[in-house]
C-alpha cells in the first residue's frame, strides 16, 4: 500500500518472475515455490494490464523477453481477444523442468471470469471491489499460496483495506511506501511531484495513506484543521453522537460547541466491536 509510482508494480512484477522462473535473486528470503506455478495477475481493464503488468513482465510489444521474465525462460505469449496487443497466457520455463503458467485477467470482465480456478499465487494490482477479492482469493484456498495486492488507497477506507488494517491477522501483512523512500527521485522532484496534488489527495498520492472518501466535507489536509489539546470551558455545549453496532463497529464520539464563534470541535472519538461500554 504505496504512493503513486514508487515502484510496487514493478516490485511485484520481478517477484511473480521470480516464482514463475524459479530463478530468485542471491540471499532471497521470502516464499519459495520448488516447482512451476500457476498464477493470475490483475488489473482494472484489459488496455491497464496491457500497460502496466504486461510491458513489465514482458516488456513492449515486439521486444518481448525484455522485462522481468528472462527471454531464455519465456515459451510462449497467447494473445487476448478483443485489445490488441493484449496477452491472455503466458508460459514460462521453470528451472524444475516444468511450464509455469501466468494468466492475465482484468476486474472490468467481472466477478464471474474470476470463478472456478486453481491457482497456486494470485498478484492483484490496484484495488479490486470487494466481490472480485474475495472471488480471487478463493482461487488460493486449495494451494495456500501467496496473494498480492499492490496499490495506492484511493478508494478510502474500503472493505478491502479495513480487511488489512482492521481486521489483524498473522496471515495478512502490510508493506508501505511514500513518495520520500522512493530513490529514484530527487528532493525537487518529490517537491514539484507533491505540490501538484491537491490538500485532501496529498497523503493518499505521495504516502499511501487511504483517502478518506471521494466526497470529503472538508477539501484540506486533515493536518490543518487540527488544535493543541485544551480542557472544554463550563459555558461550551458537549454533544454526544453514537452509531450502534455488534458485529460491525460501533463509533461514538463527543463534540464541543464554541457558540460564541460558532465553531465545533470533534474532541474524542472510540469505536468498538462485539463489546460494551462500561460508565468509568
Amino acid at each position: 500500500m504505496a504512493a503513486n509510482q514508487v515502484g510496487k508494480t514493478f516490485a511485484a512484477a520481478m517477484e511473480l518472475a521470480a516464482h514463475a522462473t524459479g530463478q530468485y535473486p542471491p540471499g532471497w528470503q521470502g516464499y519459495r515455490f520448488d516447482r512451476a506455478i500457476r498464477a493470475w495477475a490483475c488489473g482494472e481493464t484489459g488496455e491497464v494490464v496491457r500497460a502496466t503488468i504486461q510491458l513489465l513482465l514482458l516488456g513492449e510489444p515486439g521486444q518481448h523477453g525484455s522485462g522481468c521474465i528472462p527471454k531464455s525462460a519465456l515459451i510462449e505469449v497467447v494473445p487476448a481477444r478483443g485489445t490488441p496487443e493484449l496477452a491472455d497466457i503466458i508460459r514460462v520455463q521453470h528451472v524444475g523442468s516444468d511450464v509455469s503458467t501466468i494468466y492475465l485477467k482484468a476486474y472490468s470482465q467481472g466477478r464471474e471470469r474470476f470463478q472456478g480456478a486453481t491457482i497456486d499465487y494470485l498478484w492483484l494490482d490496484e484495488e479490486p471491489d470487494a466481490s472480485i477479492f474475495g472471488e480471487a482469493l478463493t482461487r488460493t484456498n486449495i494451494a495456500r499460496g501467496p496473494s498480492v495486492l499492490t496499490f495506492t488507497p484511493l478508494k478510502g477506507m474500503s472493505t478491502v483495506v479495513k480487511r488489512y488494517l482492521l481486521d489483524k491477522s498473522p496471515d495478512r501483512h502490510v508493506v508501505t511506501m511514500t513518495l520520500d523512500d522512493a530513490a529514484h527521485y530527487s528532493a525537487k522532484d518529490k517537491a514539484r511531484i507533491t505540490a501538484q496534488y491537491p490538500d485532501h489527495e496529498r497523503d493518499t498520492r505521495t504516502r499511501g495513506i487511504p483517502q478518506m472518501g471521494s466526497g470529503r466535507v472538508f477539501l484540506v489536509d486533515e493536518e490543518k484543521l487540527l488544535v493543541d489539546p485544551f480542557d472544554c470551558p463550563r459555558h461550551w455545549i458537549k454533544i454526544g453522537d453514537l452509531d450502534p453496532g455488534w458485529t460491525h463497529y460501533a463509533a461514538f464520539c463527543e463534540l464541543w460547541w464554541d457558540r460564541d464563534l460558532d465553531c465545533i470541535y470533534l474532541a474524542r472519538t472510540v469505536r468498538l466491536r462485539e463489546k460494551t461500554v462500561l460508565p468509568k
